[in-house]
């Protein structure tokens, strides 16, 4: 992702703390439509199965996801569904793509669902990330699509993952701090959450949190990682001395190394885990372009595995 800072840069780093401002309609709707799948070319995405662009009407605005089924999906057997949110900017193809959290799906059997908002700075996408009530309604969105995905397909209600990128990533975290009743495990990737969040945000249940960022962010400063962290910490009841471990320099060349920092043995065994990618940048940790030796879809994936509603599995 490193390429597209040049694009982005200017506009990100004014809007990634900011709430949108859209006004939001107060009706509600569930009415699904299905186009064809969106990829015509499946080399483009390099994947065995497409996925299929899906939309909804959510308080009267018309609302768009990708849907990834993979080809070993069982009616018979309830099935994990991961949420993957784009950042500013973005979009759901973007986030499809650079992510390839699809080929995890299709070797570890879950539902992924890539959702794209609605709200705009500008020309750039942007979640209400702190759920403004001047904003979309995004938290209501993702519930509403738990709801419908889980009426069409045997969906595991106790094991709903989300990921987000940056300002996807702050988004996760308010959702989660809504729906905590809902939200088995979050993985944050390069975002954490705002002050205001952490002061506004009353989730109910322990839940799994891994957190992923590089040092030289240079659009959300890793300083802001430890105050999440420390949140979650304290609410899930974790130990507070992690355990450290080093990821396996697998290309000395890159210029940057990874660390888990772990925090265990929280209420019904939540987790809590900061990486810590020494020298890394605003990166989807893995992306195709970059050069980490981790990556952030599978960690985030190992992560999730572990945990369900009710802690560790």
């Amino acid at each position: 992702m490193k390429k597209t800072l040049n694009i982005i840069l200017l506009f990100l780093s004014v809007i990634f703390l900011t709430n949108c401002s859209d006004d939001d309609d107060e009706i509600n709707s569930t009415n699904t439509a299905t186009k064809e799948p969106i990829i015509s070319d499946t080399t483009a995405f390099n994947s065995t199965q497409e996925p299929f662009d899906k939309q909804i009407m959510h308080n009267n605005i018309q609302r768009e996801y990708l849907l990834y089924i993979p080809k070993i999906y069982d009616s018979s057997q309830s099935t994990p569904i991961v949420f993957s949110l784009h950042g500013a900017g973005g979009s759901k193809e973007s986030q499809y793509q650079l992510s390839e959290f699809h080929f995890i799906a299709e070797r570890e059997n879950f539902i992924l669902v890539t959702p794209e908002a609605t709200a705009r700075r500008g020309a750039l996408t942007f979640w209400n990330q702190t759920n403004s009530s001047n904003g979309a309604d995004d938290v209501g969105f993702i519930d509403t699509l738990i709801s419908i995905i889980s009426a069409e397909y045997n969906v595991d209600l106790d094991r709903i993952y989300i990921a987000g990128s940056s300002n996807g990533a702050f988004m996760a975290f308010q959702i989660t701090c809504e729906r905590s009743n809902k939200i088995a495990a979050v993985a944050a990737i390069k975002g954490y959450m705002l002050s205001d969040q952490i002061t506004n945000c009353n989730p109910n249940m322990p839940t799994a949190i891994i957190q992923m960022h590089g040092t030289q962010d240079p659009l959300v400063a890793y300083s802001g990682v430890q105050a999440t962290v420390d949140f979650w910490n304290k609410f899930n009841n974790t130990d507070t001395i992690p355990l450290i471990t080093n990821f396996t320099d697998s290309d000395p060349n890159n210029g940057n190394t990874a660390n888990s920092q772990l925090y265990r043995n929280g209420t019904n065994g939540v987790e809590v885990e900061h990486i810590e990618v020494i020298n890394g940048v605003h990166d989807w940790f893995g992306e195709p372009g970059t050069n980490y030796d981790i990556s952030a879809s599978e960690e985030a994936w190992t992560f999730f595995s572990k945990f369900d509603i009710n802690g560790l599995r």
